[in-house]
């Protein structure tokens, strides 16, 4: 169940018209919806210092958001 709210959150923000984010992006935000939903640790899959590891994070930031605008409907 937390699985399918976590995708089901993370398709509503990528659904819509906006501006492409990269796939490290998009991993970043589901790492923190499940992070939020099952407690799941987020790991950086990326080396430090690099591109992908900056979008990652970012990405992270976004989740966390999309949780936060979720938790308070």
């Amino acid at each position: 169940m937390s699985e399918d709210l976590a995708h089901a959150l993370f398709e509503g923000a990528f659904s819509r018209q906006r501006e492409t984010r990269s796939r490290e992006y998009k991993n970043g935000v589901l790492a923190a919806l499940r992070f939020r939903l099952n407690n799941e640790p987020v790991k950086c899959p990326y080396k430090s210092g690099t591109a992908d590891a900056d979008a990652y994070h970012a990405g992270i930031d976004e989740g966390h958001r999309i949780w936060r605008d979720h938790s308070v409907r």
